[in-house]
């Protein structure tokens, strides 16, 4: 789902300086640029509370918690703009005011005043003039700051390169060979797609046949190759039959991609350098978490920044034939649609006579009704239009894919909940300090027109009705759509999204239906979501199109004894 707004505002949080360029999220009254300021500036001021000391003391104290390539640019950042952001607090302001100081926010004509922590005293003047009567105090900031976005301050704009270069493709930023898998794990490698175990031929990568059995190299990369001494024959024609192999990969948005902003890095009493230890990793996989996905998960970590297990569809294809190792590829991007993935979906790899089939989840769940505009019913996709977009994706990908393969859509989940579920509960912003409660944090992002999802994370009960109708009927369309497609290469099966029964599912284990939403977004499920959600789709694989799934390998003893873990990931 469309989380790019809550990825680019929250980062400022790890490194300690509001950061936010794109277009897309401009908003009004400052949009990006002003939820990040202030919600950077809150957290500061909860570590002052938290620690009973100086505004200088807890932004030096945020800079030291982060890695040191961040620190330095935390640190230019807080002495250029630090003498404003001191002064507004020493004057008993909120953050929102000092980010009105900074001009980051602003009062745009004909739009709702737009504040997010409660005034500490109460004031005749508006936001904006009592930001300006601090930001005349420092005329030589003045110029900078009025003429400035957040990317050319000092310290910042270095920082906003490093997005740009990772966010700007859909292939691994290293990849030598140019055929879509890469070595390192982030920035579109490992984590989204199987590791290439040879970036200097576009011929050996994941996926790939292996009509000789690899005697000399690992074609596919499945970490089977070599010849068997006893027998003389090459390993992967032993243990595996090229027949069943199968690959899997999932098209999709930011709830595919495992969209996860940790909730350490907006609850100061969990701010500390572990917190950010893995900053980098997270930063360069987008604030998302593919490898621990219900299509792609393929790891376990045990990070202070994510809770929960693994279990994901991937995992299971590995479980039934060790042969399938590597073979994935996530190909979901935050905030993708039924119109963008058109253009997303080219960076599938895929060759249709030289690869085994794909098994491909086309899962668009939310961004075709969920967008931050002020009219937001406008902007939602229609039936029409959706219906011709699913008919595109599919005719797409029936270039690509091998004979064979098969195409699981999914419809729209059912936001209906997540607003009945949270709005009156404790965001981790408002742990410390005065309570905010996700009715706050929601509120706010609506009044800038950089929310998630107006839709379904409105006050306005019967805006979230229209919302959910809508996704009801667009849901329709992509059925009606994929047993429309007569498609050439591979068969294809609907299945709504299983948001309300991995609800039903962990409340029938003890869990309370909340447990289940990302604490920082409320908007996406989280890690136990993933697992549910997975044991749901697996489960509907099995008792619908068994005939899709590979069969149990015999001989997957025998390669966990000669190849072990296979190279890994």
């Amino acid at each position: 789902m469309s989380m790019k707004s809550l990825a680019w505002l929250c980062f400022v949080l790890a490194v300690g300086v509001p950061i936010a360029n794109a277009t897309w999220l401009r908003g009004v009254n400052g949009g990006s640029d002003c939820a990040s300021c202030t919600i950077a500036l809150g957290v500061v001021e909860h570590l002052s509370i938290l620690y009973n000391e100086s505004i200088v003391d807890s932004l030096d104290r945020l800079c030291n918690y982060l890695p040191t390539q961040f620190r330095i640019y935390c640190k230019t950042t807080v002495d250029f703009l630090g003498p404003i952001i001191v002064d507004g607090f020493l004057k008993k302001e909120t953050a929102d005011v000092i980010c009105h100081a900074l001009t980051f926010c602003h009062d745009d004509p004909g739009q709702q005043k737009c504040q997010l922590f409660p005034s500490k005293f109460f004031s005749t003047l508006s936001l904006d003039e009592r930001g300006a009567s601090i930001r005349r105090r420092y005329p030589a900031l003045l110029a900078t700051l009025s003429e400035s976005k957040v990317c050319d301050l000092p310290g910042i704009k270095e920082i906003c390169k490093i997005f740009e270069n990772v966010y700007k493709n859909h292939i691994p930023l290293v990849d030598l060979d140019g055929d879509h898998f890469g070595t390192e794990s982030s920035a579109r490698g490992s984590s989204w797609r199987g590791k290439d175990c040879n970036d200097f031929s576009k011929k050996i990568r994941p996926g790939a046949r292996s009509p000789n059995g690899d005697p000399v190299n690992d074609e596919n990369c499945n970490g089977i190759f070599g010849m068997d001494a006893t027998t003389g024959q090459p390993w992967e024609l032993e243990l595996c039959n090229e027949k069943q192999r199968l690959g899997i990969a999932v098209l999709g948005d930011s709830i595919s991609a495992h969209f996860h902003i940790p909730e350490e890095w907006l609850d100061a009493r969990q701010l500390s350098v572990a917190a950010f230890e893995h900053l980098l990793f997270i930063i360069e996989n987008e604030l998302d978490w593919p490898q621990l996905s219900a299509a792609t998960g393929h790891v376990n970590v045990s990070w202070p920044n994510i809770e929960g297990p693994t279990r994901s569809l991937y995992s299971r294809l590995f479980d039934l034939d060790h042969c399938n190792h590597r073979d994935y590829q996530n190909i979901a991007v935050n905030g993708a649609n039924s119109r963008s993935i058109l253009d997303i979906a080219k960076s599938l790899t895929r060759d249709q006579q030289n690869d085994v089939p794909l098994l491909v989840f086309y899962s668009l769940v939310g961004n075709d009704v969920c967008n931050g505009h002020q009219d937001t019913i406008a902007h939602m996709t229609t039936v029409d239009q959706i219906f011709n977009n699913t008919m595109n994706g599919l005719a797409y990908l029936d270039t690509v894919l091998p004979k064979g393969s098969h195409v699981l859509t999914t419809g729209l989940a059912n936001g209906s909940l997540l607003y009945y579920l949270l709005h009156d509960r404790i965001h981790p912003l408002g742990r410390v300090g005065p309570p905010i409660t996700y009715e706050q944090v929601y509120s706010y992002l609506t009044c800038l027109q950089i929310s998630p999802c107006n839709g379904w994370l409105s006050s306005n009960a019967s805006l979230r009705d229209f919302t959910t109708q809508r996704a009801v009927d667009l849901s329709v369309a992509i059925h009606n759509a994929t047993f429309t497609y007569q498609p050439k290469n591979f068969d294809v099966a609907y299945l709504d999204f299983p948001f309300d029964q991995a609800i039903a599912e962990w409340v029938a284990q003890g869990g309370e239906p909340w447990q289940l939403i990302e604490s920082v977004d409320g908007f996406h499920i989280n890690q136990y979501g993933h697992g549910v959600t997975s044991d749901i789709l697996w489960k509907w694989l099995q008792d619908n199109k068994p005939h899709w799934l590979p069969p149990l390998n015999p001989r997957n003893a025998d390669i966990e004894r000669v190849f072990r873990d296979q190279g890994g990931y």
